[in-house]
């Protein structure tokens, strides 16, 4: 913070009442300036939040709000987690935003809700995607009723329908958090490909479901259960659920989130070690600080852990974790995601604009690019930036793979799509920190079987959350934060 000093301090006075009013004004100003340095643990708090992404600060959004003591852990020198906006400078141009992490959050998402508390600027517009559907390109730039008429035949379009009669309320069942039935629950023991094989549908019709739900679970559909591939089908029924990105880059949340609950509640380059339950409702969470190597130890009645499930074997827990609680992790599988930046000048539009002038993005390619973003659609520079999301086995292989042999792909690729395209980009930036990044279940597991329970049922004080204990994306973040702060809140008042 840049502090003027007043001309005061530049030249001998011998007003002692104005001088003691300046520097008090000064104390006020440098007291209500936001902290830019990571604030140092306390000793003791009530609940212990171990990572600082959507789910960590969720939950600290949501116990300020029931006036509940917390302190967040932070193993980066940042908040934010996998939610991550890029900044890059091109020179004559004003700076340039894009993702690198997420790009939108479905209505259905509590994160929507803090967005509008939060007051942060955002757009929404309906489930409009355009698609690579065997083998041609078909452009959604209506409502998704309209599109599915264009694009299927009266038959299909009925037989659509007809199926969504029929899962529809199973889905909602899903969502209710209540049990299900037996008879639903058999859909967990067949894969979702299967399960869509079995029903009469077209390969078209499939097609268009498997490419639809592939870049929501970041797996292919033979690998998940036919009752989570329903689960996640549920935001495209009927017109689909309406999405929302936050303007400027979705940083732009987190920090406000962030702000909110109170940067000196935040210790960020905090690498927790080891949780120790003492007691009933005591808690000890040992942890490192990153910059100065100095151990620390901080107590507490809960803890509430975001780490990634996939990461937990990192943390010493004691008493450890029951057999089943680990049976249920270990027994996960992943999907995986990797961000490409393409930045080509303004005129390249011309690729993605249709003669009407609008645009065709986001499309889901079916190839190596994934889905293609409008990466700073916000803005109306010279230089326009696609931002790809490419999932499954191929952002698998790209997260091992060196970034001259993925750009080559990637430029073929992008040039198998827009004849031409390639000799226009100027620059390629990668971004691999999205291993593992979404939860997915197996086929013969569910996330709503038994063994997922154990996941979300607290041990020792402690409460695991973060997507991977609840559902795929920043849904499961947001959802599993709540849950838990809601189990801490009924556990307090029962004390």
């Amino acid at each position: 913070m840049k502090i003027i000093l007043p001309k005061i301090f530049s030249k001998p006075s011998n007003d002692r009442r104005v001088c003691s009013l300046v520097l008090l004004t000064l104390l006020g100003l440098l007291a209500a300036a936001p902290r830019c340095f990571p604030a140092a643990p306390p000793e003791q708090t009530e609940v212990i939040i171990i990572g600082s992404g959507l789910s960590g600060l969720t939950a600290a959004y949501e116990l300020k709000k029931a006036h509940v003591p917390y302190h967040i852990l932070e193993l980066t020198p940042r908040v934010g987690g996998r939610v991550r906006t890029v900044t890059y400078k091109v020179k004559g141009q004003p700076d340039i935003r894009v993702d690198s992490g997420m790009e939108e959050y479905w209505e259905s998402n509590p994160a929507v809700q803090m967005i509008k508390e939060l007051g942060v600027p955002h757009s929404e517009s309906g489930a409009f995607s355009s698609m690579m559907l065997q083998k041609s390109l078909v452009l959604n730039l209506e409502n998704p009723d309209e599109f599915q008429k264009k694009i299927f035949s009266p038959e299909e379009y009925q037989s659509l329908r007809d199926f969504e009669a029929m899962v529809s309320p199973w889905i909602q069942e899903m969502r209710s958090g209540a049990p299900l039935r037996p008879e639903l629950m058999k859909l967990k023991d067949i894969s979702f490909e299967d399960y869509l094989n079995r029903q009469k549908l077209t390969t078209r019709l499939k097609e268009w479901i498997r490419i639809s739900v592939e870049c929501e679970i970041g797996t292919h559909w033979d690998r998940i259960s036919a009752l989570d591939g329903l689960a996640e089908f549920g935001i495209f029924l009927g017109n689909g659920e309406r999405s929302n990105r936050v303007l400027g880059g979705n940083e732009n949340f987190t920090k406000a989130l962030g702000k909110a609950v109170g940067l000196k509640h935040i210790s960020l380059n905090h690498h927790v070690t080891r949780i120790v339950t003492t007691g009933d409702h005591e808690v000890e969470v040992q942890f490192l600080n990153t910059e100065n190597n100095q151990n620390g130890v901080i107590k507490g009645r809960y803890v509430i852990c975001t780490i990634p499930l996939f990461r937990l074997f990192e943390v010493q827990f004691v008493p450890p974790l029951s057999d089943k609680k680990q049976e249920a992790i270990r027994t996960q599988t992943w999907g995986s995601y990797f961000k490409t930046h393409i930045f080509l000048p303004a005129k390249s539009a011309r690729f993605w604009t249709t003669t009407n002038g609008l645009s065709m993005l986001p499309i889901l390619s079916d190839s190596d690019l994934g889905v293609i973003y409008d990466g700073n659609q916000d803005q109306k520079e010279p230089t326009k930036v696609l931002s790809l999301l490419t999932h499954g086995d191929t952002a698998e292989s790209f997260n091992m793979l060196p970034e001259d042999t993925i750009r080559a792909r990637i430029l073929k690729s992008l040039d198998n799509f827009w004849p031409g395209i390639a000799q226009e980009v100027t620059r390629v930036e990668f971004y691999r920190f999205h291993p593992r990044a979404v939860a997915a279940w197996p086929v013969g597991r569910s996330r709503f079987d038994e063994l997922s329970g154990e996941i979300r049922k607290p041990e020792n004080s402690v409460y695991l959350a973060g997507d991977f204990t609840e559902a795929s994306h920043s849904n499961g973040a947001t959802v599993s934060a709540k849950r838990a702060v809601q189990k801490i809140l009924a556990d307090r008042a029962q004390k």
